[in-house]
């Protein structure tokens, strides 16, 4: 089959080479997490080195791919239509990052919340967050009414497994990449919204500590627009134009945003506590 090289490699190799450069902040961000918080709890430094192990894979695989496609099998025809384990495999473990990081927000909401309501608050953002791993229905081109159910993370990936052509990705249509942006986006909003909301009502008198609060509602809003818009762009690419690789090369960015959102969070105590004299240790 012919394969029109810009709108696939080329659009996988813009998104490498992106991918690449937030790779480098991560672990720019990695190295001064211990430098600076050395006294952090044991489970969130695991955290942290998880997050950047994950993400070394992840561009590993990536950078395997792309060699796999451009180089090993360059004018190849029949092999560039088919899929590599490698390329499949970095798209899970984006997947696996963004759930790692949406669940410890969610855990540190549980914290910050009052006794009553902390469970159940704390269940509905973590049933968002795992409904990209749970049962979504879809349909295909060749059937019109919901016959199957299908994940559009992690199951999504083992179709793309067990498919290997990039032309079943026209199997899926809009409707069912739909759930998939919906669930993406409603867990960003859901966790920036509860965290908001929360930091709203730890607002005090002190003009100090209200700018403080309105500081973090700030990065809480951005980190949830930021990944939000480029998972919607995601699954608007997929949907319009599956035959290209352009939801792929977008794939390979988001979840460095994720990963970078969550070690942003955490750097920034040392600047926030310069403001307010807060504390640099997390539970």
């Amino acid at each position: 089959m012919a394969v029109d090289i810009r709108d696939t490699f080329g659009a996988g190799l813009i998104g490498g080479m992106v991918a690449a450069i937030l790779y480098g902040i991560t672990t720019l961000q990695t190295y001064l997490y211990y430098v600076y918080y050395p006294r952090d709890t044991h489970g969130l430094k695991v955290l942290v080195a998880s997050i950047w192990v994950i993400d070394t894979l992840h561009v590993s695989f990536m950078c395997h791919a792309l060699y796999y496609y451009l180089v090993t099998n360059f004018g190849d025809p029949d092999n560039l239509g088919t899929g590599v384990w490698s390329l499949f495999t970095s798209l899970g473990l984006n997947l696996v990052m963004a759930v790692l990081v949406q669940t410890y927000f969610a855990f540190r909401i549980y914290h910050l919340t009052r006794s009553k309501i902390r469970w159940w608050l704390t269940s509905f953002l973590m049933l968002v967050v795992l409904a990209h791993f749970g049962k979504i229905p879809y349909t295909t081109r060749q059937s019109s009414s919901l016959i199957r159910d299908l994940a559009f993370g992690l199951e999504t990936v083992i179709f793309m497994f067990i498919k290997k052509q990039f032309s079943a990705l026209s199997e899926i249509t809009l409707y069912a990449a739909t759930p998939f942006a919906i669930t993406a986006v409603l867990s960003d909003v859901f966790i920036a919204g509860s965290l908001c909301i929360l930091l709203h009502g730890n607002r005090s008198p002190v003009v100090e500590t209200n700018t403080l609060v309105n500081t973090l509602i700030v990065y809480a809003i951005n980190r949830c627009l930021l990944t939000s818009v480029v998972a919607v762009a995601e699954v608007i690419a997929f949907a319009i134009i599956p035959g290209s690789l352009w939801f792929i090369a977008i794939d390979f960015v988001i979840g460095k945003l994720y990963a970078n959102s969550l070690l942003a969070s955490l750097n920034s105590r040392s600047a926030l506590r310069g403001r307010n004299h807060t504390r640099d240790v997390l539970k």
